[in-house]
């Protein structure tokens, strides 16, 4: 029996939709939902990768390195300051080639901006909202030349599997003449092209829900906006942020991770320094990553 979405989803403006509402509750913050319902939708599936999404629940993604951003603005002697942070998930480019014993783990680079090309300073969270998600935003890739790296924890299982999912594409107006040639009905949308796009989603969901729990619990210097983009990703969501200038914990947001932010903030002085973030963000046993170099992006960016 076919999936509902095999059916509805032939129609391309129904599938368009369902992206877009992602879209609409990631730049309202409503980024349980979001995950939420994709969890739900993608667990109807009773493929063997929806499964495996089963168990990447939101504490499951964390990412190490944010005491670089802060050591960053904090050292940086440019003639402007740091008005806005950009953190960008991101494939190399022809990874499917590569052997396939290896996994992927996206990159996440840092990118810094001044209000010389843009006055982020000045804009409203959905000003600048509005100018990430227009077409070839000027400021783009006129970042300041500072690097820094994230390294990302627990989304390297599923980012392999959707580089090497053989159901990456449908094209609509053809595939019909494939479908019907092995005996498919030529109506219908394949699943494995509907479980592709549904788990694609949740690996952005849940990079901005980690990207959200270091915010929640920790803010950041100046309550600097932060920009979330993707690139080479196929499926592409970017938001804004205004990260909380105090250390406030969203225990709800995260129990396991914002717990343990509580008690290191009740036990330690209040100070953070990059190696003090670096030992509170320290998990035991965590899931081992390819050391990866991501190119800084020069032109257009995807957000």
């Amino acid at each position: 029996m076919a999936h509902l979405f095999q059916k509805t989803w032939y129609d391309a403006a129904v599938e368009a939709e369902y992206l877009m509402q992602i879209e609409r509750w990631v730049h309202a913050g409503d980024l349980d939902v979001a995950a939420d319902r994709l969890a739900k939708d993608i667990a109807s599936l009773g493929t063997p990768l929806a499964q495996e999404c089963a168990h990447l629940t939101e504490d499951v993604v964390e990412i190490s390195g944010w005491e670089e951003i802060v050591d960053a603005i904090a050292q940086y002697e440019g003639e402007d300051p740091i008005t806005a942070v950009h953190i960008v998930l991101s494939n190399e480019d022809d990874l499917v080639f590569e052997d396939k014993s290896i996994t992927h783990h996206p990159d996440a680079e840092v990118v810094f901006y001044t209000d010389e090309h843009l006055a982020f300073s000045a804009l409203s969270r959905g000003e600048l909202l509005a100018e990430t998600l227009s077409e070839n935003p000027e400021w783009f890739g006129k970042s300041e030349d500072i690097e820094v790296y994230l390294e990302v924890n627990g989304l390297g299982g599923l980012n392999t599997a959707l580089l090497r999912h053989k159901r990456q594409y449908y094209f609509r107006d053809e595939q019909h003449v494939l479908d019907v040639a092995e005996g498919k009905p030529s109506d219908e949308v394949p699943l494995g092209y509907i479980e592709f796009r549904l788990c694609a989603m949740l690996r952005a969901v849940r990079f901005h829900q980690a990207v959200k729990i270091l915010l929640d619990g920790y803010g950041l210097s100046g309550q600097i906006p932060v920009i979330v983009g993707m690139h080479n990703m196929r499926i592409e969501i970017g938001s804004v942020y205004q990260p909380k200038q105090a250390k406030v914990v969203q225990i709800a947001a995260a129990p396991k991770l914002a717990i343990k932010i509580k008690r290191t903030l009740e036990e330690e002085e209040p100070e953070i320094s990059g190696s003090l973030l670096r030992r509170k963000f320290a998990v035991a046993e965590p899931e081992p990553v390819k050391a990866g170099f991501f190119r800084r992006l020069f032109g257009r960016m995807a957000a």
